[in-house]
């Protein structure tokens, strides 16, 4: 009998650590951007961020640290060059995605007038822009933490909705 109780719990963490390893990387996808508030000195954009979780298991996604560039006007989107950070940060509450759900987030961007720089005009005049943004964030699954990193570029329009 106390074979039997000191078996189970040895069991159920072997299965446990099966499925830590086999953990798949969860898609974070930019979505679309909508502008939140402009003031006198800056603004927020509010950024949709399209959560996939392949996994048979949910997850906690924590501190989300992200950089948002944009594209200078007259540059090649697909070229290292042109590209000015507008802003970055970290994203501090606890986005939950359960096993096999896909979720948008919607996450605030703070942003200064004064670093919009060149690409302003463009934005301004056009209503779209190319970005680029990266970061990386913490996934907390089955006792594990990984830091899951992630980087897209595209074009969008401040009113949302995908370009490229």
């Amino acid at each position: 009998m106390l074979k039997r109780w000191t078996t189970l719990p040895v069991l159920a963490l072997l299965v446990l650590s099966q499925a830590c390893t086999g953990f798949r990387r969860p898609t974070i996808e930019m979505e679309g951007v909508e502008l939140g508030s402009v003031g006198l000195t800056g603004g927020t954009l509010l950024v949709n961020l399209r959560v996939e979780n392949p996994n048979a298991i949910g997850f906690r996604a924590e501190d989300l640290k992200y950089d948002l560039f944009l594209r200078q006007p007259g540059q090649n989107a697909a070229s290292e060059d042109g590209w000015e950070r507008l802003t970055g940060g970290t994203y501090e509450e606890d986005i939950v995605i359960r096993a096999r759900e896909t979720k948008t987030v919607q996450i605030p961007v703070n942003f200064r007038l004064t670093d919009l720089g060149p690409a302003a005009s463009s934005v301004l005049r056009t209503g779209r822009f190319d970005y680029r943004v990266t970061g990386t964030v913490n996934v907390r699954a089955a006792g594990t933490r990984r830091e899951v990193p992630f980087r897209k570029t595209g074009s969008m329009s401040l009113t949302g909705g995908l370009g490229r």
